[in-house]
């Protein structure tokens, strides 16, 4: 799950840290973090999947392309009162942005707000069709992850956890897809497979 679209260098930030993690013709991945009251105001460039790491409070909301993009946030200020009331957002929350769509976002928290964004900077390259065939001519399982949290044509998001000692070496899977990988912690992963 993540906020400060990365790519696109429009909008507002305050007291906002955004590091590329990685950046290709195909995709880019950016580490979004809002201290306590910081606030953000964005548009996204390309289609893009926000990842939520660890559970946060925002204020948020997220306009279609179509809606105007005036600002709730002013630079150096915390939100103003246009902003609904702040929620609780949950750990390994994933969400999706279309190309063009505006987010607005405040840390209500007490503690770091923070987001890995994934950018699809092109169109898939394979078709669905095409993708259930490299799916089912797998050797082993293609359950790459502990858990699917997302899936569209662009990607299919695998969150990756596994206690001290947890896991089998044992039980193979097979990857027939682009996959990028973000360890957030110690001993966790974020996963992310193209489609294509």
């Amino acid at each position: 799950s993540l906020a400060a679209q990365p790519g696109s260098r429009q909008g507002v930030m305050t007291a906002t840290a955004t590091t590329v993690l990685f950046d290709s013709a195909r995709l880019r991945i950016t580490d979004v973090r809002l201290p306590p009251g910081a606030s953000l105001d964005h548009r996204h460039e390309y289609p893009t999947l926000r990842w939520q790491v660890e559970e946060g409070n925002e204020r948020s909301v997220l306009r279609p392309a179509q809606a105007s993009a005036a600002s709730v946030c002013d630079a150096g200020q915390s939100c103003v009162a246009e902003l609904p009331p702040a929620e609780r957002v949950a750990d390994k929350r994933v969400t999706w942005a279309e190309a063009g769509s505006g987010l607005t976002v405040c840390n209500a928290g007490e503690g770091e707000w923070r987001q890995v964004c994934w950018e699809f900077k092109q169109r898939p390259r394979r078709s669905e069709a095409e993708v259930r065939a490299l799916l089912s001519s797998a050797i082993y399982t293609t359950c790459v992850g502990t858990d699917l949290l997302f899936e569209n044509e662009y990607c299919r998001a695998w969150d990756f956890y596994l206690p001290p000692g947890g896991g089998d070496a044992g039980e193979p899977h097979h990857h027939v897809l682009d996959y990028a990988f973000v360890y957030v912690a110690k001993g966790r992963l974020l996963g992310a497979r193209s489609t294509d």
